[in-house]
């Protein structure tokens, strides 16, 4: 068995992977020097982002009716709410559960462990589109956003990920100002509908089939407490339409695609899974085959696709290998030459660790090499400090004497150029002076 890392370093790496959002396990062999892993916030909190482009809708239908649209008073411009409609949408992110409560193969709830209580979800950002005007299947020209998708959107690890759109129709100032429901927003819904883009995120179906990296999809829209609406991409192929045509109140068309942040993962490269991709074992009915907090080694790469390599346990040396998309993984952990050249110098000290006497001398000697280290911690950061305000400075100084610089060569361009254009004026002025003394005295010689 392999007992784990209890120097200074391994522990510090273990608190500081526990709070953050992204609890992935720490493995000192995969690490470098039993430090924390040093690309696991290289992200900056991004996981990816969603580019959305709205192209139209067909068919919308009015639910509502309002007093103002009825009889001659609608010739009165005061409600939009007779003929066609002025609709906008309204786009957010959301996230449902794996599994559906009537879905028949989500495992049983007696065997499920209880899953942790969470806060309720905070309010997700909302893009809304143009209005367009009187027509029943509108078309958006040139209407497109992107949606970032941040780590700890999600209360729990391997929720599915939603598009939604919201349907309004436009309301007057008057409508807005009336007591009662019609000044609600709600009371002007002319349907909601989710597209899934999980498969999007992963890059490939439960199958292992790839996804295009464009979707292109009609979201089917409804009232809430007429029907709810799932666009599912790998239910139906042909239309992604899961929906009954007798509750639907028309629907709309988007385009798609998804691009992940961060750096691009190469052989050697120490990854992990994603929020989205990992296997939740709360809500799970059987142990994942994939730990989702462990981390991988890429061993191989192609395409998009990766061939990686983890431990099956803690104490075991056992590996497996499973095939992923590059959009499931980020990278935590990256070594280069420097790394290289670092350790060369220490394989020697790393030799006599090894050692039953060095290892007892380390035993002995951790503590105190603990103390020390928190002692010169504050004169490192010192020095780190005046390093980065020295780099500060002469960057300044150096971006303060090109831009004089520039601007001498500009006011001695600048001169050189006016006394030129001086120049030949003179040398105008006095031609045309010799040039009308000359005519004049031409004039007098031919009186004579």
């Amino acid at each position: 068995m392999q007992e784990p890392s209890s120097t200074y370093e391994a522990t510090q790496a273990r608190q500081r992977t526990l709070a953050q959002p992204d609890k992935v396990h720490w493995d000192g062999e995969v690490s470098f020097r039993d430090h924390p892993y040093r690309q696991l916030h290289h992200q900056r909190g991004i996981i990816g982002a969603f580019r959305v482009r709205l192209l139209e809708a067909s068919n919308l239908k009015r639910s509502y009716w309002s007093p103002l649209a009825i009889g001659p008073v609608k010739l009165l411009g005061l409600s939009k709410a007779h003929g066609n409609v002025s609709s906008f949408c309204s786009f957010s992110l959301d996230t449902a559960s794996a599994y559906d409560d009537n879905d028949s193969l989500a495992p049983s709830t007696s065997h499920r462990k209880p899953a942790p209580t969470s806060k309720p979800p905070p309010k997700r950002p909302t893009v809304v589109s143009p209005v367009i005007p009187e027509n029943n299947n509108p078309v958006w020209d040139n209407f497109q956003f992107d949606f970032p998708l941040r780590k700890g959107f999600m209360a729990q690890d391997g929720m599915r990920l939603l598009l939604t759109v919201r349907v309004n129709e436009d309301s007057t100032p008057v409508e807005t100002l009336m007591p009662g429901g019609l000044s609600d927003g709600d009371a002007r819904l002319l349907g909601m509908g989710s597209l899934d883009i999980t498969d999007l995120c992963l890059g490939c179906t439960s199958e292992g089939d790839p996804v295009p990296g464009v979707i292109d999809a009609w979201i089917p829209i409804s009232l809430p407490n007429k029907d709810r609406l799932l666009v599912s991409n790998e239910k139906n192929e042909d239309s992604n339409i899961i929906a009954s045509s007798e509750q639907s109140t028309g629907m709309v068309r988007v385009l798609v695609s998804y691009g992940p942040s961060g750096l691009e993962p190469h052989e050697k490269d120490i990854v992990a899974l994603e929020a989205f991709a990992r296997r939740n074992p709360s809500t799970s009915s059987c142990r994942p085959l994939l730990p989702p907090l462990r981390p991988l080694t890429v061993v191989e790469r192609r395409g998009a696709f990766l061939l990686c390599e983890y431990s099956l346990s803690d104490q075991g040396r056992k590996k497996a290998f499973v095939r992923l998309h590059r959009n499931s993984v980020f990278v935590i952990e990256r070594q280069n030459l420097a790394d290289a050249a670092h350790n060369l110098a220490l394989l020697p000290f790393d030799v006599m660790m090894s050692t039953p006497m060095g290892r007892a001398s380390a035993q002995a000697l951790g503590p105190v090499s603990a103390a020390g280290k928190e002692l010169l911690m504050p004169a490192l950061l010192s020095l780190k400090l005046l390093w980065v305000a020295a780099r500060t400075t002469t960057l300044a100084g150096l971006s303060g004497a090109q831009a004089l610089g520039s601007t001498l060569w500009q006011e001695g361009s600048t001169s050189l150029t006016a006394s030129h254009h001086s120049d030949s004026n003179l040398s105008l002025r006095g031609h045309d002076h010799y040039r009308n003394h000359r005519d004049g005295a031409l004039s007098q010689f031919a009186q004579l």
